[in-house]
């Protein structure tokens, strides 16, 4: 269904559109888990700009910060204080700038039900596997309630790259390596996937992969 489709069967006035992101599954019983681990590996990021878990500083972390100077990175546009950082927001997060930028009239609700996050090398076992995918439901609701669409949404890692130091593009930028242990590149890929279905003339931003610095 087009966005020009879905803004005529609401017919309320403009307002924000109300994204509800819900879990099945192990994916709702483990979700508690899957945010403390990746908000642990987002501080981390935020302090050193390297993946991973350590918490020691070497002589390169300073360089580190300066070279990657210019690039917004993803959970940062979406968090700028990380201390709010969560996973199911995120994916809110990313849905909302989406739908605004596709149909800033839209006025309804659009509701995300996720059974199914797998990545990589994630460190908790009933989300690792042998490759990294995401998938659910999305559905939209008009102002009254009734569902106006309805689609299964699945999603793997299949980004864009880039060498720049300096990103501030429409895609949600991630170091390299965070594609094999992060939520937020699945996310990117998943939400992309899931706007553009709901939209298929409008080029949702995606995930982009930051080279990391070579010494």
């Amino acid at each position: 269904m087009a966005a020009a489709s879905l803004a005529a069967v609401v017919l309320a006035a403009p307002a924000q559109a109300d994204v509800d992101v819900k879990f099945e599954g192990y994916v709702a019983d483990k979700m508690d888990a899957i945010t403390r681990i990746d908000k642990s590996r987002e501080k981390v990021f935020r302090r050193f700009r390297e993946e991973g878990s350590r918490t020691q500083v070497r002589a390169s972390d300073t360089l580190n910060r300066s070279y990657f100077s210019g690039t917004e990175w993803a959970n940062e546009r979406i968090f700028p204080d990380f201390s709010n950082y969560n996973v199911p927001d995120l994916i809110k997060g990313m849905m909302e700038r989406g739908i605004k930028e596709a149909d800033p009239d839209f006025a309804g609700t659009v509701e995300v039900t996720v059974d199914k996050i797998r990545v990589k090398d994630f460190s908790l076992a009933v989300v690792s596997a042998t490759t990294t995918q995401m998938g659910g439901k999305v559905r939209v609701l008009d102002a009254a309630g009734n569902v106006v669409a309805e689609h299964d949404v699945w999603a793997g890692i299949v980004p864009e790259y880039s060498a720049s130091t300096n990103y501030n593009g429409r895609n949600y930028a991630y170091l390299e390596s965070a594609a094999d242990t992060r939520i937020g590149p699945i996310v990117a890929e998943f939400t992309e996937k899931a706007l553009e279905t709901l939209y298929p003339n409008y080029d949702a931003p995606g995930l982009v992969l930051i080279h990391p610095r070579r010494m």
